[in-house]
């Protein structure tokens, strides 16, 4: 690559780095004769614009600005179509690099951290708010133990309180971004003091992010509604308690628990450095550095006293064995079983459970079971936000978990076996379930008013009731999940749930796959539903469904049928085997179906009975048994571009008081004609140009079939 040799007046020296808008150079001002950083738009690119307005912003948000914890920026240019930046150059690296390596102390990084603090409040105090606070944007010089921090890239400041991009659009990097902003798009001073509280985090942690998620939207979801994953003693050992309580501080959700602006939080900072290391409290608490080790060859005798050790944050390690105990955790901890999977058992005794009612909760690497005949749950989160990590977990009788009002249950590689639910989630909880097996159970799954639940890469099998039941209110969503041989049905939805079904797979559970009751509404994605005594998909006077690129087939019922005012919408969908109906539309519903396929059905491809109504466009009807589409009396149906082919009865079948509108539709090789009229049926009205190859018939009084004339195009 070859390096320009100047920049406006400035000397290029080498390059610093480059990015997908442009790159920096270290450059010589031939006046000053000092080093500068430049930073420049990549020519040519879409970014151009983009690039050029944020440094416009970085020099008008910095112009004024003179603080020795802030990057200094001398001049905004453009040298023959090229813009650039120039600035003060700092000799080191980001915040960023320094935490990820670990090789300086965290006491360093946190008078680094501090001096951020400092730089950030001269800003404050001058209408500026940063918008994008990471460690990437903390530049650090370390001379001997000499350490400065100074902050830098303001490029999506928010300046003299009125923002210069448009209203409502937020800016800045998801992971550091506070809750409210995430929520209203407005930042404030507080909102810079939340990031600040993201990087101390990551100080303290060693890089971990407070609010880890597999993909934006989950880490937008954790920040919103979870607290902070615990920090591990073992990284906070050596550190005052002092420094963890301050970091939880600066994560409040609500901006008015947070520090009240950035110069308290750097005060903050180094008084609590100042306070004397420790890991226990009170008078029970174990000698600086020693673990909480449960089990024999351990240093507590119980969980129970392990835990009333314990501070926030402490992770408890339990040794091989079994624990006859019923425990409550009221502090936010960690017990982490420390051998294989299955050596570690914790066993509540008959008429006992775990309550868990504290903040950052987490059990790991467990097995948790109870015997006996007891309503109680297994677990019961009474408040804050319980995880579970590789936690097996089996009981008799009760819920193996329930999740109180308010509360939140995360799960990661869990196997709940047993009791009247796996899991109960109270109106107004909140549950995320991954890769989580649940059997042996009443109903599986068991949501009430108001409560939500996401579960992804769940299998749920072999379940004498429902596999989620979702009450009045709730929500579900669920992703590349299996549910199989659920004798009360697959998922039920009862007035005002909402589910959405992502790459699923329900298999013979019960009457109906997925039932969506008055008012419910469900939305399935390329999902699987086969082997149900009914209906594959059952929708309820007023419910509503939307479909797209489902595979319903071989049930014993129908695929798909709508009662009442229920509303059904399916896009490339496949109806195949059905041993009733392809598609049943009943008693005023009404069903709209594009670019689907109604194929090999026993029965009819698709009936429309009772005052129901179907819209079909661009379908497929063929190889049904019997008729491929049939309209009975107060029936009506349109269809658009469609093809009705190899039935082995009648193509299309119309009863007196239907409506059939074909447009631009074929029909050929129905192996009893074309169309079938009743004797007092309407002909269908024709329009476009339909190919209308087999032959057309009326049953006459007697009940015989009777050739009749083309029909006429209307």
């Amino acid at each position: 690559m070859t390096l320009p040799s100047k920049i406006g007046k400035y000397q290029i020296l080498r390059q610093l780095g480059k990015g997908s808008m442009g790159e920096v150079f270290l450059g010589q001002d031939p006046l000053l004769g000092r080093q500068v950083a430049i930073k420049t738009i990549q020519a040519g690119t879409s970014f151009g614009t983009e690039a050029r307005l944020r440094f416009e912003r970085e020099a008008k948000a910095t112009a004024a600005l003179n603080h020795p914890n802030i990057v200094t920026v001398y001049e905004f240019g453009e040298d023959a179509g090229l813009h650039y930046l120039v600035m003060e150059y700092v000799e080191g690296e980001d915040l960023d690099g320094l935490i990820r390596k670990g090789e300086r102390s965290k006491a360093d990084l946190l008078e680094a951290l501090a001096q951020t603090c400092e730089g950030l409040a001269y800003a404050h105090e001058r209408g500026i708010i940063h918008r994008d606070l990471k460690p990437g944007n903390v530049l650090v010089s370390i001379r001997g133990k000499r350490i400065q921090a100074k902050l830098t890239d303001f490029g999506v400041a928010l300046v003299d309180r009125s923002t210069l991009t448009e209203q409502d659009v937020r800016m800045g990097t998801v992971s550091y971004m506070a809750p409210e902003y995430l929520d209203t798009g407005k930042a404030t001073i507080s909102t810079d003091l939340f990031a600040i509280g993201v990087v101390l985090y990551e100080i303290l942690s060693g890089g971990r992010r407070p609010f880890a998620a597999d993909t934006p939207t989950g880490t937008l979801n954790a920040i919103l509604r979870s607290p902070a994953a615990p920090l591990d003693l073992e990284q906070i050992r050596d550190l005052p308690q002092a420094i963890v309580e301050l970091s939880q501080k600066a994560l409040a959700k609500d901006p008015s628990e947070r520090f009240p602006d950035a110069e308290a939080l750097a005060t903050a900072i180094r008084e609590a450095m100042e306070a004397p290391a420790t890991t226990g409290s009170g008078a029970h608490a174990l000698p600086k550095g020693q673990p909480l080790i449960v089990g024999k060859g351990g240093n507590c005798l119980s969980i129970r006293v392990a835990l009333r050790q314990a501070i926030a944050g402490s992770a408890i390690r339990l040794l091989p064995g079994i624990y006859r105990e019923a425990i409550t955790i009221d502090k936010p901890v960690t017990l982490i079983g420390d051998g294989p999977a299955g050596d570690i058992i914790l066993e509540c005794p008959e008429d006992g459970q775990i309550r868990a009612q504290a903040d950052r909760i987490t059990l790991e690497n467990l097995e948790i079971r109870r015997t006996g005949h007891r309503d109680a749950a297994l677990i019961e989160v009474r408040k804050g936000v319980l995880t579970l990590r590789g936690v097996k977990l089996q009981t008799d009788s009760g819920p193996a978990i329930q999740v109180d009002q308010g509360s939140e249950l995360r799960i990661a590689q869990g196997f709940l076996r047993g009791g009247s639910e796996g899991l109960r989630l109270k109106p107004g909880a909140h549950a995320e379930v991954q890769d989580c097996e649940l059997t042996g159970q009443a109903t599986a799954l068991r949501l009430e008013g108001g409560s939500e639940l996401s579960l992804t890469r769940a299998r749920i099998h072999d379940v004498s009731g429902l596999g989620l039941q979702l009450g009045p209110g709730c929500q579900a969503t669920l992703e590349d999940c299996e549910l199989d041989a659920l004798a009360g049905g697959g998922a039920e939805l009862e007035a005002d749930a909402r589910m959405k079904l992502r790459r699923c797979h329900v298999r013979a559970s019960g009457p109906v796959g997925v039932l969506v009751l008055e008012k419910a509404q469900a939305v399935l994605e390329d999902c699987e539903i086969t082997g149900h005594r009914d209906s594959g998909v059952h929708i309820a006077a007023g419910a509503t469904a939307q479909l797209r690129q489902c595979r319903i087939h071989h049930n014993a019922g129908y695929g798909l049928s709508l009662l009442g005012s229920g509303l059904a919408s399916a896009v490339e969908c496949e109806f195949s085997a059905n041993e009733a109906s392809g598609v049943l539309i009943h008693q005023g519903a009404t069903a709209q179906l594009k670019g689907c396929h109604l194929l090999n059905g026993l029965g009819v491809g698709i009936e429309c009975a009772d005052h129901g109504q179907g819209v079909l466009e661009g379908c497929e009807i063929a190889g049904n048994a019997q008729t491929g589409a049939r309209v009975e009396p107060g029936g009506s149906l349109l269809l658009v571009r469609c093809t009705l082919r190899d039935s082995r009865e009648t193509g299309l079948m119309l009863f007196e008081n239907a409506e059939v509108t074909l447009e631009e539709c074929v029909i050929h090789r129905n192996a009893r004609g074309g169309i079938l009229l009743a004797k007092d049926a309407s002909d269908p009205v024709l329009r476009g140009g339909n190919q209308l190859e087999d032959d057309l018939f009326r049953s006459d009084a007697r009940g015989n079939l009777v050739k009749i004339a083309p029909l006429r195009r209307s």
